[in-house]
């Protein structure tokens, strides 16, 4: 054999067994958010309307306990809306979770607050908020909207923003995906800081919209890996037959400093009376990234 055919062999060998292939990057350390719909609604409204009553009050201590007994580091949490929810979240997850970026409510009104809670282990701090502008029909009772805070995990600094848009209508959403990429996406974007946005986007990843709103956002989606690849589905209990969606995301923005290592569904569930309900009528999503150095 030629001299040059075998350096041909060694190098076609070299590259059978992986010598040249790109190398994963070296993670220094993790952290996971999970962003979940937990259909508090406010009890207000509960004696007079049926659609309000969602057994909040037997439910409320289980989600506790899920939360306080979960290796979540950052909860992103929607349809925070009740005063008094909110008052028991913060004080009964303090201990696992004591930096909090509670809802916001703007000015003395009827509205009730835009129901987005953040629950970090580690500092957070108030970086943004948009509210939404022109709500529509019932929409109209929340000032919906998207907060960002930001936080130093192992000194890399990261932002994670939390929404809830609009259920009722695409044109308002696409509205919001708008005010989003305007007012939190576009000013605090790095090429160097890792930046998330969790929620409940209200728009299925099977729709003709979910590419409008990706092209919108300018983030990435990771797929779900999973039999059932939907946050909100006939098999929860709380849900009608023949309707499963993926409307709940943590989008992100691609940067060196981090590699996605996980995406995955959790459906918590408890007894009430003998039966087997869902802790909501979402399920929640939960992300979990690899920090890069």
């Amino acid at each position: 054999m030629s001299l040059k055919k075998l350096i041909c062999c060694v190098f076609i060998l070299l590259g059978s067994t992986g010598f040249y292939t790109q190398e994963k990057p070296l993670v220094s350390d993790s952290i996971s958010i999970v962003s979940w719909n937990i259909q508090m609604l406010p009890n207000l409204y509960a004696p007079f309307s049926k659609y309000v009553r969602k057994k909040q009050r037997k439910r409320l201590p289980e989600i506790i306990n899920y939360l306080n007994e979960s290796t979540f580091d950052v909860v992103v949490l929607q349809e925070v809306f009740d005063f008094e929810i909110k008052r028991k979240l913060k004080k009964q997850l303090s201990e696992n979770y004591p930096y909090i970026q509670m809802p916001i409510k703007k000015g003395f009104n009827l509205q009730f607050s835009n129901g987005i809670m953040i629950l970090s282990k580690v500092p957070i701090s108030y970086t943004s908020h948009v509210q939404f502008s022109k709500e529509k029909g019932n929409e109209k009772m929340a000032q919906k909207g998207c907060v960002l805070v930001s936080c130093k995990w192992k000194n890399q600094p990261i932002y994670i923003g939390g929404t809830h848009l609009n259920s009722l209508s695409q044109e308002a959403r696409r509205k919001q995906y708008k005010q989003i990429y305007n007012k939190i996406i576009e000013p605090f974007k790095s090429d160097s800081i890792p930046f998330f946005i969790a929620g409940d986007f209200n728009t299925n990843f099977s729709s003709r919209y979910y590419g409008d709103m990706m092209a919108i956002l300018q983030l990435n989606n990771t797929p779900l890996v999973d039999s059932l690849p939907y946050t909100y589905a006939e098999t929860n209990s709380w849900n009608s037959p023949n309707y499963n969606v993926w409307i709940d995301y943590i989008f992100y923005k691609k940067t060196k400093k981090e590699v996605i290592l996980n995406q995955y569904v959790i459906r918590p569930t408890t007894l009430i009376k003998d039966k087997k309900i869902d802790l909501s009528d979402h399920y929640g999503i939960v992300l979990t990234i690899g920090l890069i150095p």
